[in-house]
């Protein structure tokens, strides 16, 4: 399925493709896009593939028909995924010809932002006395902070810390749940056991009602409220590139040698984000 990216850049879209494509996956997909490109006019679109398994023939054709179509409408296309589904998306990308298709790989994730960004927002000239005089010139303030919710105590302890460096800063605070996707596939790539889609509607539904109470709880602070489906880390990184979040603020479970070196959401966000990240332990 597609799963959409709120993106705070205009004339960008992104999208998550989710498992294997179907035909009716595409009949809600396309005209979403379609809307899209009335509105905003040529797009800029980001792909990320996510426990990618290809699509069903009907979703082939689908995605073939709507590219002879729209072949104008799209100023570039990244897609960012496995490096073995690069030869399937390379003949998908044909029918585009005179669009720019790039493929980049789960690490290149800030790199694929900034192709698809590229030529969209005006470059501001810095005037000489705003420029940097010394390396001990104070940055730039945050605008906008992300604090990645799991309802944990580390959470709670990392949205009080956020909160405090929001009022200081007057910046604008956004709360993220992530909705984890729990799908098993056979050798053929069919899923066995996905989750039903209204199960899943049913947990982002009960996460965003839990996530809004956190939100009530903090009067007179009004923060904006998100719940994603994905994997955790993969869908903090992209939602803090598609928001062009300025920094990150996440509670660190504590993890040490062997659970810190397989890698915690935590750590992952840390060692792949460009914005800032400040992890906040519990004690």
């Amino acid at each position: 399925m597609f799963k959409p990216i709120p993106v705070n850049i205009e004339g960008v879209a992104a999208f998550k493709a989710v498992g294997k494509l179907t035909h009716a996956d595409y009949q809600s997909f396309l005209p979403i896009l379609e809307r899209l490109i009335q509105e905003e006019g040529p797009l800029s679109l980001l792909l990320e593939l996510e426990n990618f398994h290809g699509w069903e023939l009907e979703a082939a054709k689908d995605d073939y028909e709507f590219a002879k179509k729209h072949l104008k409408d799209f100023r570039r296309i990244a897609i960012v995924g496995d490096r073995r589904w690069e030869k399937w998306l390379a003949a998908l990308a044909r029918p585009f010809m005179e669009v720019e298709v790039r493929f980049f790989e789960p690490d290149q994730l800030s790199e694929a932002w900034d192709w698809v960004r590229e030529g969209l927002e005006p470059q501001q000239p810095v005037s000489p006395e705003k420029a940097p005089q010394t390396e001990s010139e104070a940055p730039e303030p945050w605008h906008r902070i992300l604090v990645p919710v799991d309802f944990s105590p580390h959470a709670h302890r990392a949205l009080l810390r956020a909160i405090r460096i929001a009022q200081q800063e007057g910046a604008e605070l956004i709360l993220l749940h992530v909705v984890e996707d729990f799908v098993y596939y056979d050798d053929f790539y069919d899923p066995v056991m996905p989750m039903p889609l209204e199960y899943e509607e049913a947990l982002i539904e009960a996460a965003a009602d839990r996530l809004a109470q956190w939100a009530r709880n903090l009067v007179p602070f009004s923060p904006r409220i998100e719940v994603l489906p994905g994997s955790a880390a993969a869908t903090i990184l992209s939602y803090a590139e598609a928001q062009e979040v300025d920094l990150i603020v996440m509670g660190s479970h504590g993890r040490r040698g062997l659970a810190r070196l397989l890698g915690s959401t935590t750590h992952a966000v840390l060692n792949r984000a460009r914005c800032e990240v400040l992890s906040v332990p519990l004690n």
